[in-house]
């Protein structure tokens, strides 16, 4: 038969030197480049060794090999390691999950050497495996059937989960199997090994029923139980297997165009660790329902994992009419959501893709749907983006762009920049937000607006947000050293960061160790993250200002029903976004909401910072409203530590009484 090789690894260059290395070979070589993309063609296709990096982000490769040890017993894994990683590949090598490992760089001999004895190991093991000692010793539950599908054994396992008795030899299966459906038990028993996770209402239980074609008079189900009750218990929404099933199915019996839909639920760990995992799971259950409700009619809506869904509908879809009915579909997202005592903001990453263009199996449909709603995500805004061919090579760069970002800190790669916030109407720097920056090796400076959210995704925010605050720190005990006029600096805080438990200890250690007063240091956090659960919010927010520091909100407008919190929130300063400012003067709305944003928020004793001010006209305008701190280009652009020492020896930064911007002092 034909030995069909699995290379998995999230650098684009190591897998094409594993298929340069194996393309004289005899066998027929497949790629992934991550561990959920390997799980999805595991799904679709017969693999005798799966061949895996063991450093990727998001999943390990000796976290893959274990989950396909579980799934896929018969398949032969082999590690590809350095040997920082020797422990995580002992420990799989343990539990066996892996059959062998070599070190990298690895030899092209030693490789094709290492792949012969694991196709020799597999075919060994199938022959060892005869029929009835596998279903006997099997550790999932089996039913073996005849070629009309009616059942000749059962073993103990399977009597027990199924709440089998009596007689059951020449019963059919769909009557042990009573929640399957006619097309799932065909598509079970199509000629390829598959798997369908279902839900048995009847015995309260979450069934993974799998098929193995023993020869052609004879097949094994495999019933493993995933756990006493599914939280979304949904009869309408559809498992992974059965949306791409159903996805294949359609693609293949018509001509018409299928729009694949990919949505992710913004920052959902959050849920997790404010709810717990039971509560937040009934979140998503709610999330699912109302998304089944609102879903174009004739569309197939499915969970593709945790906090994750794809539909697809078949038809002629314009960019405009797809975001037409996304946005019914989501409205009621559009507010704040009830549940279980709180008030919670559920957001959405989008991206679709359409057949053919974009797709012609369902496998690949759904990856460029979901690759497109990355970039959706990379990109911060809350729009829904269509795949384009050039996203994955832009991927694959975001991947050794990410490697790159996880050495940035010993590389010392990282560093700060300063942008003056100035007071109105004296001219003078009242504060400072610190910025970080990034300058690659080769690559030159990359954009925060690139590499922020990449750390957001990776957990590298953590590490990266601590050194930001003890570099600030360190650097504002410096200028006070010096004697320079005293103002208040702002460091942005990420939502990861925010979650940390030990993250008010660390502010408090800095302010100690560098003796810094409470008071003149101020933390941002972001609307969007304060207004994803408002009660957790408040307790973060009330211990953070028992430290004696300021908060901030930033970004502020952007949020949903901010202005009916803003009373709830002890907050000190509101920054009004840059997409109001730049439309002041131009638009009257966006001029109305900033008016009512700071006559609000005086009236409840807060200050206000309008980011973004550019020009002399909204200068004015932010004059005449009473704002109490400008930052923007206007004044300055970020700079470094020793431009802002010359800026704060150099006030006022501008005389407002002068309609010129030439009076603007900018260091040289």
């Amino acid at each position: 038969m034909l030995k069909r090789i699995l290379l998995v690894d999230d650098e684009a260059a190591m897998l094409t030197a594993l298929q340069r290395a194996l393309r004289s070979s005899e066998y027929e070589v497949m790629v992934a480049s991550s561990g959920q993309e390997a799980l999805d063609i595991l799904t679709v296709s017969e693999i005798q060794v799966v061949v895996s990096d063991v450093r990727m982000p998001e999943m390990t490769g000796d976290e893959l090999m274990t989950q396909i040890k579980n799934l896929y017993p018969d398949v032969v894994g082999i590690l590809l390691t350095g040997y920082a990683e020797l422990n995580a590949v002992i420990r799989v090598l343990n539990n066996g999950a892996v059959f062998r490992f070599l070190e990298k760089p690895w030899e092209q001999a030693a490789l094709i050497d290492c792949l012969q004895d694991a196709v020799v190991h597999w075919q060994e093991r199938q022959q060892v495996n005869d029929q009835h000692t596998y279903l006997e010793n099997h550790t999932h539950a089996l039913l073996e059937t005849d070629a009309d599908n009616r059942t000749i054994y059962a073993n103990q396992k399977a009597c027990e989960l199924l709440q089998l008795s009596g007689e059951i030899d020449g019963v059919a299966v769909t009557e042990l199997l009573p929640m399957l459906r006619p097309e799932q038990l065909q598509y079970l028993c199509s000629g390829e090994a598959r798997q369908l996770e279902v839900q048995d209402r009847a015995n309260e239980q979450m069934l993974r029923v799998s098929v193995r074609e023993l020869h052609s008079q004879r097949r094994m189900f495999s019933i493993e139980q995933l756990y006493e009750q599914d939280t979304l218990a949904i009869p309408e929404l559809l498992s992974r297997q059965e949306l791409l099933y159903q996805l294949d199915r359609l693609l293949r019996s018509s001509d018409i165009p299928v729009t694949a839909i990919y949505l992710d639920i913004n920052g959902f760990r959050r849920f997790n660790d404010s709810l717990g995992y039971q509560q937040a799971d009934q979140l998503l259950a709610l999330v699912a329902d109302k998304l089944l409700k609102g879903r174009p009619e004739s569309a197939c809506l499915g969970r593709m994992s945790g906090d994750e869904f794809a539909l697809f509908l078949a038809g002629e879809f314009s960019m405009a009419q797809v975001c037409e009915q996304l946005e019914r579909m989501l409205e009621p997202f559009s507010n704040l959501i009830d549940f279980a005592g709180r008030e919670l903001h559920v957001a959405f990453r989008v991206g679709y893709a359409q057949s053919p263009d974009d797709g012609t199996d369902a496998g690949e449909l759904l990856r460029n749907a979901q690759v497109s709603a990355n970039t959706a995500s990379r990109g911060g805004r809350r729009n829904v983006v269509r795949y384009q061919n050039q996203m994955n090579a832009n991927d694959s760069e975001f991947v050794s762009l990410q490697s790159d970002l996880y050495r940035s800190l010993e590389r010392d790669q990282l560093f700060v920049l300063y942008q003056p916030k100035v007071s109105m109407p004296d001219g003078r720097i009242a504060g400072a937000e610190a910025l970080l920056r990034w300058e690659h090796g080769t690559k030159g400076i990359i954009s925060p607006a690139v590499f922020i959210p990449m750390a957001e995704e990776n957990g590298l925010i953590e590490p990266i947000g601590d050194w930001v605050l003890a570099a600030t720190s360190a650097q504002k005990r410096i200028w006070e050293a010096q004697q320079l006029p005293d103002f208040v600096l702002s460091v942005n805080l990420s939502g990861r960061q925010l979650e940390d438990d030990g993250l008010l200890q660390r502010v408090s250690d800095l302010i100690q160790q560098n003796s810094l007063h409470a008071s003149q240091i101020e933390l941002e956090i972001t609307e969007t993250f304060l207004m994803q659960d408002i009660s957790h919010s408040l307790e973060l927010l009330r211990a953070l200002k028992a430290l004696g520091v300021r908060l901030a909100i930033d970004d502020f407008g952007t949020g949903y029903s901010s202005l009916n919190y803003l009373n709830q929130l002890p907050v000190d300063t509101l920054k009004i976004d840059r997409s109001f400012v730049m439309n002041l003067g131009i638009n009257r709305e966006a001029f109305e909401l900033v008016k009512k944003i700071i006559h609000m928020s005086h009236d409840m004793g807060k200050q206000v910072v309008a980011e973004g001010v550019e020009t002399r006209e909204q200068l004015d305008i932010l004059t005449d409203l009473k704002c109490d701190e400008i930052q923007g280009f206007f004044f300055s652009p970020p700079v470094s530590a020793d431009n802002f020492r010359e800026l704060l020896e150099n006030q006022p930064l501008i005389s407002l009484e002068t309609s010129s911007q030439q009076d603007i002092w900018v260091p040289a």
